[in-house]
């Protein structure tokens, strides 16, 4: 879950590295990889677009989920929706939830403090809750756990 280009910076070297790897051992395999990406305009901050979508086009990025929070209605006066980050985690809940406690996945968010990884935190724990049927509290723990295995890295600002 990511926002802003340091983010992006991230995701591309990543990629970069998985299609390296490809290249010298055809048989190399990876994970899933998903990247909910958020920023205001679709035509003003959608940084490295293009190199996002080449990496979700040719299986890179298993999936790459975008939002715009401050788009405009089209000429239908239909609005980008979902509009955040956490709105797309939860349309995706059950893949993230399965990705995180079954296959242990890792999570990297980056973005604001005050409001991005906050909610973004929220979610995961209302996420992870709903999974695992138990109250905020057992799901603040097993989130704790992520973070402890190194699963669910933070790079935020204020």
């Amino acid at each position: 879950m990511t926002k802003g280009v340091d983010a992006v910076e991230f995701v591309s070297g990543l990629c970069n590295a998985i299609e390296k790897e490809r290249e010298v051992n055809q048989e190399a395999t990876f994970g899933e990889t998903w990247l909910f990406f958020g920023c205001r305009h679709k035509d003003k901050d959608f940084l490295f677009r293009e190199e996002l979508e080449r990496f979700a086009h040719n299986g890179t990025l298993s999936h790459l989920i975008v939002c715009f929070s401050r788009d405009e209605p089209d000429a239908q006066g239909i609005v980008n929706r979902p509009t955040y980050v956490q709105h797309n985690l939860r349309l995706h809940a059950k893949n993230v939830a399965s990705i995180l406690l079954k296959d242990k996945g890792c999570l990297y968010v980056c973005g604001d403090a005050k409001n991005m990884a906050k909610d973004v935190n929220d979610t995961l724990l209302e996420i992870i809750g709903n999974e695992l049927q138990v109250d905020k509290l057992d799901a603040m723990k097993t989130v704790a756990g992520f973070r402890e295995e190194k699963r669910y890295l933070q790079d935020i600002w204020s």
